[in-house]
């Protein structure tokens, strides 16, 4: 099976082509020809040398790509709702191979139906960073109406965050700073769109509530944003962090009474607290794509044997949307 990967941690470079075994399904497990995969920043982290002890020990060589969207052509024993040939999405474990591959192995429990409305493309671009908006929205539950603030709004989680948002009728904050990543965030939806990098956050946002500030914020991107995020929130509010950040909060959150959560994306089902958590997120933003509700922006494609250069796009912090990677016939 063709596949690219890397043998040690590094930079992009490690990116080379491999041969391995053609994966077999277990139990509960589908076999899927990959079509199309993604890019998300938990590639770049898995890849890259940590600078401290690593939070998941990785098995070489190995394969990142931690979206993709396929074809099943194989499928193990206890799998009853998935045959081969149905059209599938979804992201691989973050603790096993990905989808940088002809095939990968996945859990059927954790992936949806392919919506028709969408390419393969787009599909792969809307997996893991759509499971990771929806679960987010769900874990902090905003009221009706409340205002809430979306930082990187037009990066690969937050222009979905904006989306669902909108949907679920919340006014919507985000923060931009370049003229096609503001301009995303207002096509959108997210009225106003704040500058992170030339205006005080926290004082806009304060304003726009009458002093309070917003209900919850959400940090999409650690550092900076995540230090605005906690300076927005409003007492009792919630700040939502998807970014391993070493930033002190505790002094920062008491006297508001406010909270973090952080959130890695399929929680429940990576721990087996509930294996099908992660399925019905992605099924549910699978409807409301098919509905026209939430669309994923895929900014540029790349055939897997480039995958080295989108990589590298990443890491540049300048990508807005999301970046595709073509798997089926980019070798």
């Amino acid at each position: 099976m063709k596949a690219i990967g890397i043998h040690q941690y590094g930079d992009a470079s490690q990116l080379v082509p491999l041969d391995l075994p053609e994966p077999e399904p277990g139990p509960h497990q589908v076999r899927v020809r990959v079509i199309a995969s993604s890019v998300n920043p938990a590639d770049i982290r898995a890849r890259s040398v940590a600078p401290g002890p690593r939070r998941i020990e990785r098995q070489f060589p190995l394969v990142l790509g931690y979206d993709f969207s396929g074809v099943v052509d194989a499928v193990g024993p206890d799998v009853g709702d998935l045959a081969v040939g149905d059209e599938v999405f979804g992201s691989p474990s973050l603790f096993g191979q990905g989808a940088n591959a002809e095939q990968v192995v996945v859990d059927s429990r954790t992936i949806a139906r392919k919506p028709a409305a969408l390419s393969h493309e787009q599909a792969a671009c809307l997996s893991l960073a759509g499971v990771t908006a929806w679960e987010c929205l769900a874990r902090a539950q905003p009221a009706a109406s409340a205002t809430v603030l979306i930082t990187a709004g037009a990066g690969g989680v937050g222009h979905l965050q904006v989306q669902l948002a909108r949907h679920l009728g919340l006014r919507v904050v985000a923060t931009a700073s370049r003229p096609e990543s503001t301009a995303l965030c207002r096509e959108l939806g997210a009225a106003p769109v704040l500058d992170h990098a030339t205006e005080d956050v926290g004082q806009a946002c304060r304003s726009l509530t009458g002093g309070a500030g917003v209900a919850v914020a959400f940090d999409n991107a650690g550092g900076r944003a995540l230090e605005q995020a906690l300076d927005a929130v409003a007492p009792m509010g919630t700040v939502v962090s998807i970014v391993p950040t070493p930033v002190p909060v505790a002094d920062r959150l008491f006297m508001k009474a406010a909270s973090l959560i952080y959130h890695v994306m399929g929680a429940a089902s990576m721990w087996r607290l509930d294996p099908h958590a992660q399925g019905r997120a992605l099924a549910a933003v699978a409807a409301l794509a098919a509905q026209g509700h939430v669309r994923p922006v895929v900014a540029a494609t790349y055939p897997v044997r480039e995958l080295g250069q989108a990589h590298r796009d990443i890491e540049s912090g300048r990508t807005v949307g999301k970046i595709a990677i073509r798997v089926a016939d980019g070798w």
